[in-house]
């Protein structure tokens, strides 16, 4: 037992439908339970203590009536631990604080993890599947030094109507640089309510500089509007957000994004604007831009008040994609003028309703075509010259096209009559 705990790199359970416990205690021999090391708990009771020392990665995937790591009194130590996939296993509570089964909690409670500051201080990405019995990790009773070093979250499937993301968590983890949440039915995200006492708080958001948000069908907004979180997401630098059908606004103006690299929205129905020209102006790190498949989509860049003058120019822009946008109108309708200094790549398809791509000047000195299919294939490409004829060329061909379409259509019902 000991050499293999010792040895151990890579360790994997997978669709093990009746697995109870990963050590069974029977099977432990004396001389085994020595070489893991035995302890004195409070309680008087022998508690085994598992160490895999060289261990890097640990997945438990769809094991459903998991119940500990063994049934006997234990604790487990990860010193290399770097990655973590826990998915399935909804008989056990992942996490619990070992504070907690010091002063006496009974010993008949067996979470899969008792943590302390020693348990994984290694630890760098965690993915995660909701259960419910999930407590401690929710409510902020786990301290920030029990997970230290984590920098990549991925939060997964809550199927709970009810269940509150995990707000107190999140602040715990200073150094969390990529945050991925799907399949839940948060309305929000990330909470404001006294950010500006609480530096925990925000030493956590503005770290971040992944964020992606996909099935979400009841997310409305990524904070409360009433909260202007001014520091949030100076680091930014992807923003993805996928099938998220109630969300209305990427951002409110207040927000800045100066360092945002990769914007990619798609399957996102609720959106009739994606940004604020406030916010626009704001891009000028963004190196590629991918809005496909909103329906209700009229502008990518809202101008509707008249304090944000001036152009807005699109600095480090080189890759812009706008495919199955059926209402989209524009680009942007303000009275601005559109600069994309190193834009070399544009594609443009089943965007019917674009009759032009902005009202103000335009200037795209390097783009010499706009690719018509989705694979990016610049052989099937079209270009009149500039980007402002070339759109409209598009769309009176599109809108010829339908025309034609509709006669044909139409000419066995006249001939009949």
């Amino acid at each position: 037992m000991r050499a293999r705990l010792q040895n151990l790199e890579d360790f994997r359970i997978r669709d093990c439908d009746s697995l109870e416990e990963i050590f069974e205690h029977e099977a432990l021999n004396t001389n085994d339970l020595h070489s893991v090391t035995a302890t004195q708990s409070i309680a008087e009771e022998t508690t085994t203590n598992f160490v895999f020392p060289k261990l890097t990665y640990l997945e438990l995937y769809m094991l459903p009536r998991l119940r500990s790591f063994c049934s006997t009194i234990h604790t487990t130590e990860w010193p290399s631990l770097k990655k973590m996939w826990i998915y399935g296993c909804d008989k056990v509570e992942i996490f619990a604080s070992e504070n907690i089964r010091s002063f006496g909690e009974s010993t008949n409670h067996q979470p899969l993890f008792w943590v302390n500051e020693v348990t994984f201080p290694n630890l760098e990405e965690l993915k995660l599947e909701w259960n419910d019995i999930m407590k401690e990790i929710w409510h902020g009773q786990l301290r920030a030094n029990f997970f230290y070093k984590l920098k990549v979250l991925e939060l997964i499937h809550f199927p709970d109507q009810s269940a509150v993301f995990p707000h107190c968590f999140i602040q715990s983890l200073p150094n969390l640089e990529k945050l991925a949440v799907s399949e839940a039915s948060f309305s929000h995200i990330f909470h404001f309510e006294g950010f500006d006492g609480q530096k925990n708080h925000a030493s956590a958001i503005t770290s971040l500089n992944e964020l992606v948000l996909s099935e979400l069908p009841e997310l409305t907004h990524l904070w409360k509007e009433e909260y202007h979180p001014i520091p949030a997401f100076c680091e930014l630098r992807t923003l993805q957000v996928r099938d998220c059908g109630k969300l209305k606004i990427l951002a409110p103006s207040s927000v800045s994004f100066e360092n945002l690299t990769t914007l990619e929205v798609s399957r996102c129905h609720g959106y009739v604007n994606l940004i604020t020209c406030s916010t626009a102006k704001s891009l000028v790190q963004l190196t590629r831009m991918t809005i496909t498949d909103c329906e209700m989509i009229e502008k990518i860049i809202a101008c509707e008040s008249e304090e944000v003058k001036g152009d807005i120019v699109f600095t480090e822009l080189k890759y812009l994609q706008l495919s199955c946008l059926p209402n989209m109108a524009s680009f942007c309708l303000g009275d601005h003028n559109l600069e994309f200094p190193i834009l070399e790549k544009m594609i443009v398809r089943e965007c019917p309703k674009m009759m032009i791509f902005c009202q103000g000047d335009l200037s795209t000195p390097q783009l010499q075509k706009v690719i018509l299919t989705e694979d990016g294939d610049e052989e099937n490409g079209q270009w009149e010259g500039d980007l402002k004829t070339t759109i409209k060329r598009m769309f009176e061909e599109e809108a010829s096209a339908r025309s034609i379409s509709n006669k044909m259509h139409a000419a066995p019902a006249s001939l009949s009559s």
